[in-house]
């Protein structure tokens, strides 16, 4: 997968690019499954010099593991 980071006037941007089959049915089912509740967000470095975020959504209850055929 790969993630670009980008920040604009009003707002921080995760762009994620699908590498794999694989890759591209967990952004499907990201889209179909996925709320609008942000369920953690931090972002911090290491004393090493690392540094990361994470950003966690959640997960509708009724959350479907199978990407739709298209016809």
């Amino acid at each position: 997968m790969k993630a670009t980071f980008g920040e604009h006037d009003g707002c921080f941007a995760i762009d994620l690019v699908a590498e794999t089959k694989e890759e591209a049915a967990k952004l499907v089912r990201f889209g179909m499954n996925r709320t609008d509740e942000i369920r953690h967000c931090s972002a911090r470095v290491t004393a090493q010099g690392e540094f990361s975020a994470v950003i966690v959504f959640g997960k509708s209850k009724r959350a479907n593991s199978e990407v739709p055929r298209r016809k």
